[in-house]
């Protein structure tokens, strides 16, 4: 038995809330919402985003402001009718970002980031009213102020991150979606993206890694214990896409090096988001750190495994019921750091390859039991 794998579930954590509920005076246009910069809370927010479209009036819109590299996130949900990019997300919006979002002429705006600068640019642009959390000072500027409890480290969240950005939305009125996380719809066909991506969907084995953490190395399941899993996978008949930034190619490429090259394909810092739907949409399976990645794939569908070594799972897991998480609990966890202070993260080191093996042939056995135009047999061997 493979013990500390934890099977997501749907029924995620909400925050204990005492926040009174508030209302929109007058919705103008309609809502514009300051999205998070980093893909993986975006992806936690949309619930959250979903859930304010019901609190409009009839012809009101629903406007995002987020960076430019998470565009295509927004461009695959119907019912956000306008983004506004921001080229550099993290300084002072540019005359022209302020220009499009007081054209927009939005009644209020909600924040589900923590930036004063981005409340202090929403009433420069005319926003009248502003909802979110009152951090860094900025509680001033917000007529409905959403406070939650510190994270403390240490310690794993009483609640989930994506319930407390849907608590936001429903103190405004809003409804949580029958279906949680909403569907993306991708405005493309696979045969239209560019590049040689495509050519991986049609493979009835194709497992996708994302070895890669923006967070911090301390993160980052070891590239040798990757390599071993795809490894082992190859030898079943599959083959391996590996994905992640152009900053975590030599990441890939520490892992590709150890396979065949007409089985390994390094895509790092090749695929846009909606490539990167597409490959997580298709493929048979999805191994990752705590990343925005997992829960990019997790939000289309795909079936994973993730590992959780210094972060918190109850506050950051995915947002699926098809995702595994693993995890073992070390007394300095979660410590939430980027760079493990032992040099050593035992937390994520202790998850070796055939504990993640084991639990993949658990997993998929019943699934690859009747594929036959491949010739395949059930993982059920004891070959690692």
């Amino acid at each position: 038995m493979v013990k500390n794998i934890i099977r997501q579930s749907l029924d995620l954590a909400a925050p204990e809330c005492d926040f009174p509920p508030a209302e929109v005076k007058e919705f103008r246009n309609g809502i514009v919402v300051r999205m998070p910069n980093h893909l993986g809370d975006a992806v936690m927010a949309l619930p959250a985003l979903a859930a304010l479209k019901n609190v409009l009036p009839d012809k009101c819109g629903l406007f995002v402001v987020a960076p430019e590299n998470t565009l295509q996130l927004y461009q695959t949900l119907d019912f956000v009718d306008q983004t506004v990019t921001l080229a550099q997300p993290h300084r002072f919006w540019s005359l022209d970002e302020r220009r499009q979002v007081k054209c927009l002429r939005a009644g209020a705006a909600v924040l589900f980031n923590h930036s004063f600068r981005d409340a202090f640019c929403f009433k420069l642009c005319g926003v009248p009213e502003l909802f979110g959390e009152p951090t860094r000072n900025r509680g001033f500027l917000l007529k409905g102020k959403f406070p939650f409890a510190k994270k403390v480290r240490g310690e794993y969240s009483a609640s989930h991150q994506a319930m407390r950005y849907l608590a936001i939305a429903e103190a405004l009125g809003g409804k949580a979606p029958e279906r949680l996380m909403p569907e993306l719809k991708i405005p493309c066909s696979p045969d239209e993206l560019s590049g040689d991506t495509a050519a991986l969907f049609y493979h009835p084995m194709l497992l996708t890694l994302a070895p890669g953490a923006a967070y911090g190395a301390a993160k980052r399941w070891p590239h040798e214990y990757y390599a071993k899993v795809a490894a082992y996978w190859i030898r079943k008949g599959g083959i391996v896409a590996l994905t992640g930034s152009s900053a975590e190619k030599k990441i890939c490429e520490e892992i590709a090096k150890e396979l065949p090259e007409n089985k390994v394909f390094n895509l790092s810092g090749k695929t846009d988001l909606f490539s990167l739907m597409y490959l997580f949409r298709y493929n048979k399976f999805a191994i990752t750190n705590d990343s925005g990645l997992m829960h990019l794939a997790s939000a289309v569908g795909s079936a994973g495994l993730t590992v959780f070594g210094p972060t918190d799972l109850y506050d950051t897991g995915p947002v699926s019921d098809k995702w595994l998480m693993f995890h073992e609990r070390e007394k300095c966890a979660p410590c939430l750091r980027r760079v493990c202070p032992q040099g050593n993260p035992v937390c994520t080191r202790k998850i070796t390859p055939f504990k993640v093996i084991r639990v993949m042939r658990k997993e998929l056995a019943p699934l690859l039991s009747g594929r036959k135009r491949c010739g395949l047999q059930p993982m059920v061997g004891g070959d690692e």
